[in-house]
């Protein structure tokens, strides 16, 4: 009950941020897009679409957050948590999407680059770089406790390294007129979207997967149980995530006939809960007597 309540505090923390960051990065990016229009710059073009993409990422956030808070039913046991993996997966592949777009009209645009206006183009870019960093200072404290805050806080680095990027195109073509940098560091930026968004999306799929979460060694929790006074043997164990900071773990212990079932079953979830911060456990606990076919013993 902790952890879930604890849970629930992130997630209201992680809101109010995200509403925050959600109505600055909407009113900049309104700006972004009327400049990057009179300016014919594709690098600031692309900066206000990934914005665009961030506006949507964080009202999915919201909506995550909305639907994971509500309680379980008879017919959804977890309740809405992965809701927020559902959200976290669909931030990623639009995001992919925005870079191949971007790489696609950056080879257009580098067989015939057009003219650009440097002045207002640096300037928007500065103040975008501005923006987004006072957005990651909002989100630092929550990005680990959420994969969707995660998610928004990914796509705002790249905004700043877009922001970065876009600030110094501008300044190669006021001094040298070389129009051909907009559309290459357009395609820089697309490329440094791409690997980011992969870590994300692989995460998202393997929550969805159900598969062991990164941080657990499945191995090495084997041998802890196996090391517990009483435990003979260990078999289908496993370990998955619901959602971001929520991760579930069942298995089958076979204890010692002359061992007391409760005791090893208490060393076990101290062990689980101490060594591999598991609080959401499964033990089905057999006494040797079960393979000849005798009385088991669960709990």
């Amino acid at each position: 009950m902790k952890q879930h309540e604890h849970l629930k505090n992130k997630r209201t923390q992680s809101k109010s941020r995200l509403l925050a960051v959600l109505m600055l990065i909407s009113a900049f990016m309104l700006i972004e897009l009327v400049v990057a229009f009179f300016s014919h710059s594709l690098a600031l073009l692309a900066d206000a679409g990934h914005m665009l993409t961030d506006v949507g990422a964080i009202l999915l956030s919201l909506l995550a957050i909305w639907f994971a808070a509500k309680p379980a039913t008879a017919e959804k046991t977890y309740g809405y948590y992965r809701s927020e993996i559902l959200a976290g997966l669909i931030n990623a592949l639009v995001l992919v999407g925005v870079a191949l777009f971007i790489l696609m009209e950056a080879y257009q645009r580098f067989k015939q680059p057009p003219e650009v206006y440097p002045v207002p183009i640096f300037c928007v870019a500065l103040l975008g770089l501005v923006v987004n960093m006072l957005s990651l200072r909002w989100l630092g404290d929550t990005k680990d406790e959420s994969i969707n805050t995660r998610a928004a806080y990914l796509e705002i680095l790249g905004d700043s390294m877009i922001s970065a990027g876009v600030m110094f195109s501008s300044m190669i073509i006021y001094f040298t007129h070389w129009y051909v940098v907009d559309p290459i560091i357009s395609g820089i930026i697309g490329l440094v979207i791409l690997p980011r968004t992969w870590i994300l999306l692989k995460e998202c799929i393997n929550i969805l997967m159900e598969g062991t979460p990164e941080h657990i060694n499945l191995e090495a929790m084997r041998q802890a149980i196996l090391e517990i006074e009483g435990v003979n043997a260990v078999h289908d164990m496993h370990v998955w995530t619901i959602t971001s900071g929520l991760d579930s773990m069942s298995g089958h212990v076979l204890v010692d006939s002359k061992a007391q079932a409760e005791e090893v079953l208490g060393a076990i979830t101290k062990v689980l809960q101490e060594d591999f911060h598991l609080h959401h456990t499964t033990i089905q606990v057999e006494q040797a007597a079960c393979t000849n076919g005798k009385n088991s013993c669960a709990s």
